[in-house]
């Protein structure tokens, strides 16, 4: 399986709606261990997204997911697809993390989770 690809981007072209539809996600190859750093989004049966995550490192971080000792345990049985998208600049990382996470309102994201409590 091919490792995601994420054109290089500036800051304007972020906050387009367009251009976060043509961001490519391919599905999570766990054997793959050179899949450098990027954002993953996590599906349930629905295919609704209800984990958006990121990491300098994607195939470590997603074995921590599918581990028992992680802090998401209390869903992973929930979760049916694992897809990624790479991305090297680690602050375009966190951009997209937020983006995601805003667009697509994640229910197991504490952000998502925290503004909910606040309402």
């Amino acid at each position: 399986m091919g490792q995601g690809v994420c054109a290089s981007m500036n800051l304007k072209d972020l906050i387009k709606t367009s251009k976060l539809t043509k961001i490519k996600f391919e599905t999570v190859d766990v054997d793959n261990s050179d899949i450098g750093g990027g954002i993953y989004r996590m599906y349930n049966n629905s295919d609704e997204i209800i984990y958006v995550g990121k990491s300098q490192d994607l195939h470590r971080r997603i074995h921590q997911h599918i581990g028992k000792d992680t802090n998401t345990a209390y869903f992973m049985d929930e979760v049916k697809g694992i897809e990624w998208t790479t991305e090297r600049d680690p602050v375009f990382q966190n951009l997209l993390e937020a983006i995601f996470i805003a667009y697509h309102r994640p229910k197991y994201n504490d952000e998502v989770k925290d503004a909910e409590k606040n309402r």
